[in-house]
């Protein structure tokens, strides 16, 4: 397992660095100081490597979020805690986020027998977001799922632009947090 766990960390460090399609299996080989071999020992190809890298970021993420939730009552607490906690944890591990968030339905068609980071970060919104619908704090006709998805991509998208662009985190977070609020709420 030490040889998984070196591999594993040369994975996380060049996708981060270098992208999906500029990783080869010989460069994290290399990078892990094992040999080539040693790599199809435990990972079928790269995609099978790339998909244990981005389970193992949806993982962190999941129990990073779940300790800024711990305190969450309402929707608007709800949103804004795991924009601050999202906001923390890619502070702490740069550039994973965007990376372990490849699309990779781009990268393989088949069935891959796991859930791709935003499909389980989408699924764990709709979850919080039926829970607050039960309780009466998001409006009954929002379609949970859908809206998973779509918080997930504007999450992508205007955290890319946050950052990008040097966005206050607290001005992002109240903004976004606002925009959600009123899409869901009970009116």
């Amino acid at each position: 397992m030490e040889s998984r766990r070196k591999l594993m960390a040369a994975a996380r460090k060049l996708f981060v660095e270098r992208g999906y399609h500029d990783t080869r299996p010989q460069d994290i080989s290399r990078e892990a100081g094992v040999g080539h071999g040693t790599f199809y020992l435990h990972f079928e190809d790269k995609l099978d490597c790339f998909l244990a890298f981005t389970d193992e970021a949806a993982n962190e993420l999941d129990a990073f979020l779940q300790k800024h939730l711990a305190n969450a009552g309402t929707l608007e607490d709800v949103v804004r805690e795991i924009l601050r906690g999202t906001f923390e944890y890619s502070a702490s591990n740069p550039g994973v986020l965007a990376a372990a968030l490849t699309d990779v339905s781009v990268l393989w068609k088949g069935d891959m027998g796991r859930k791709a980071p935003a499909t389980r970060w989408s699924e764990g919104w709709a979850k919080i977001l039926e829970e607050l619908k039960r309780v009466k704090q998001v409006s009954a006709d929002v379609d949970t799922k859908l809206a998973g998805y779509l918080i997930v991509g504007a999450i992508k998208q205007g955290g890319a632009y946050a950052t990008r662009d040097h966005l206050d985190h607290e001005f992002y977070i109240d903004n976004v947090t606002r925009l959600f609020v009123r899409a869901l709420q009970v009116q």
